[in-house]
């Protein structure tokens, strides 16, 4: 039981451990909080969608209202009131369009952006109209652009560029930049795809290639909303008054586009604040990002290397008050202060000199490396008296971890003499297949099966002594005798056996060979062998050794179970009806013969009695034993044995007693 010394000294070094190793253990947990806590705020949606929620409600707690509208932005909103003064509600009516631009032509505008996709011809000489008034228009115009990632088909991104191309139009990708949780709260100034500007940055010029977050604009202090909105239909009436409209429009910038109740309305950061409907329109989203490239703003956040060191800060906080052995009403008494002090932090940042800073990661981080370290310490106090249980728990049955509790000092150093059963298994190729395979396929694959090997073994009640790397060798009668160890042992390896089988028919495709199990009982030395401070629970002698040598001895038999007359005498299957004589055999290494036996399935009684009679003659009529085996092999053709002895015959070697030259 190599693997329960090293179990049950990592249990003691772990009790023992000084502040050397408890501030080993605050690292680890510290670096697994800040990778655990990055690692789920960046992939799992819930975790990205609370804090983008907080820090919505944090911006809207820091916003200062503006003291007026911004001076260089103005939205020519189409509202319903729009849409009930023209022919049909979509598209736009493209000869209204014209109207607008022609009634703002004269008003000193420094440019327009059509926050409308012009995918589809509507009424030719009006499609015609609007291409001219853009291309005639004295400032720049920038159209609203979109391909197949925005659901456009083939044909209207086909339309769409013809139309740009005859208006002489700037493209402005007019897509918008969406969290996993469907709230708008960055920009994205270049799409590195087609090398388009967005609609944005190609209004205000912006060369800017790397996305931001969006700094919005709160409502006026007198309560006005951030921007200029002209409804559509009043500048078409407004025409001939053309000095009031640039009044309204000259030297500002000029976003053109929808302002419905069902048509292109997103939530963003703004839906945090009470002051703003839940969702805005996309123009005015575009409105917002064109103001912060205009004014060259922007909301300072910490980079990926703040974040780590924020993220540890707050993990050694927890880590100290977790491992501090305090009352634990002292400890959350410290976490509601860590969580007022830094909330109160990120909005006093955020409202003097808007720097948005993370507040549940670093929350998360604390609570998380409280919770494992004060974990840890109040398990330290429990672990001394649970170790032997946690240990061996994992290598004999709950029965026998009872009885090892009840009677630590079988434990200690020292052996016994005891006759006890013997269970190997190993499996045919494993080396061939290991080196085939990827380790990580390997390991899992092998993993996989010694945790089905292992949890029959202990469902008979017997001890894993080890793993050899493929290889299990389990004890029955040991560590805490008992009275039908053969049995068990017996009804185990038969069980291991079906297991196996399945599990190798499951993987035949990865070269998994089949599982060899030899089965022995005997007296055996079982105990502590080692020093004080390493030993290993097994059993030593000619018993065990005989045990492995019967699993070996299955490849030259063709068998997959060899169980010696021992083992069956004292389960009582000696006659049972579906056991095969393999012979008394002298086995690799050994002097005296051991009769050994294999379970079959599906074999009538009448070809088992001609077999035995057959291996019965073969000393005395070896030709008669030959032909009654060939007989057999053609109504039993799957049938090791049987091909075995007629081949050992036939080399000349009769009788039933033989030896195996390997082992």
């Amino acid at each position: 039981m190599d693997d329960v010394t090293k179990s049950v000294s990592s249990g003691w070094a772990w009790i023992t451990a000084v502040s050397g190793g408890k501030a080993v253990r605050a690292a680890g947990i510290i670096i697994a909080c800040v990778l655990l806590t990055i690692a789920g705020f960046q992939y799992l949606t819930p975790l990205a969608a609370l804090e983008g929620q907080v820090s919505d409600r944090i911006q809207a707690a820091a916003r200062e209202a503006p003291d007026e509208q911004h001076r260089q932005i103005s939205i020519i909103a189409i509202t319903e009131k729009t849409l009930a003064r023209l022919p049909y509600r979509s598209p736009v009516d493209r000869g209204f369009l014209a109207d607008v631009l022609d009634a703002i032509q004269d008003a000193g505008v420094r440019s327009v952006a059509f926050d409308i996709l012009f995918d589809q011809p509507t009424e030719s000489a009006k499609d015609q109209r609007l291409a001219a008034a853009i291309r005639n228009f004295p400032a720049p115009v920038i159209v609203a652009w979109a391909d197949a990632r925005a659901g456009l088909t083939k044909k209207q991104q086909k339309w769409l560029e013809s139309f740009i191309e005859a208006s002489g139009a700037e493209r402005g990708g007019a897509g918008l930049a969406f969290d996993n949780d469907a709230v708008v709260r960055r920009h994205e100034p270049f799409d590195s795809t087609t090398e388009n500007r967005s609609l944005p940055a190609a209004l205000a010029q912006a060369d800017e290639r790397r996305g931001a977050p969006i700094a919005w604009l709160g409502k006026t202090k007198d309560d006005k909303e951030p921007f200029q909105v002209l409804p559509a239909h009043s500048l078409k009436l407004m025409a001939k008054r053309p000095a009031i409209i640039k009044r309204w429009l000259n030297d500002r910038v000029v976003l053109i586009g929808a302002d419905l109740p069902q048509t292109d309305r997103h939530q963003t950061t703004l839906s945090a604040d009470p002051a703003f409907p839940a969702t805005i329109p996309g123009v005015v989203v575009h409105a917002h990002i064109v103001a912060q490239l205009l004014d060259q703003r922007s909301l300072q956040s910490l980079g990926n290397i703040g974040l780590v060191g924020l993220l540890s800060i707050a993990s050694l906080i927890g880590v100290a008050v977790g491992f501090s052995g305090r009352a634990f009403w002292l400890q959350g008494l410290a976490g509601l202060v860590f969580l007022a002090g830094w909330t109160g932090v990120t909005l006093y940042l955020g409202k003097r000199y808007s720097i948005i800073l993370p507040l549940t990661p670093p929350l998360f981080c604390f609570a998380a490396a409280f919770s494992v370290s004060a974990s840890l310490d109040a398990l330290r106090h429990r672990r001394e008296k649970a170790f032997v249980r946690n240990a061996f728990s994992h290598y004999v049955s709950p029965l026998l971890v009872n009885a090892l509790m009840a009677d630590p000092k079988q434990l200690q150093l020292g052996g016994e003499r005891r006759v006890m059963s013997f269970l190997f298994t190993d499996i045919a190729g494993f080396t061939s297949m290991s080196e085939s395979l990827p380790p990580t396929e390997l390991t899992r694959l092998l993993n996989s099966y010694l945790d089905g090997m292992s949890e029959i073994v202990l469902a008979h009640g017997g001890a894993l002594d080890k793993f050899i790397g493929d290889a299990v060798v389990a004890l029955f009668g040991a560590p805490v005798p008992q009275e039908d160890d053969a049995r068990r042992a017996f009804t185990c390896a038969i069980e291991l056996d079906v297991f196996a089988e399945k599990f190798r028919q499951a993987h035949a495709e990865k070269g998994m060979g089949v599982t060899r199990i030899g089965v022995h009982r005997g007296e055996a030395t079982v105990g502590n062998f080692g020093g004080k401070q390493r030993f290993d629970y097994t059993a030593m002698g000619d018993a065990m050794n005989t045990a492995a040598r019967l699993e070996g001895a299955n490849k030259a038999f063709g068998t997959r179970i060899a169980m010696s007359k021992e083992v069956l005498e004292a389960a009582g299957a000696i006659d049972a009806p579906l056991m095969q004589e393999i012979g008394n055999v002298i086995l690799k290494g050994r002097r005296s013969t051991v009769q050994i036996f294999t379970p079959l399935a599906d074999m009538p009684e009448s070809a088992l009695e001609c077999y035995n009679e057959a291996l019965r003659i073969s000393e005395t009529r070896p030709v008669d034993a030959v032909r009654q085996f060939q007989e057999l092999e053609a109504t039993w053709p799957d049938n090791p044995l049987i091909q075995f002895h007629a081949r050992r015959i036939e080399a000349g070697e009769t009788g039933t007693t033989f030896e195996l030259k390997e082992k």
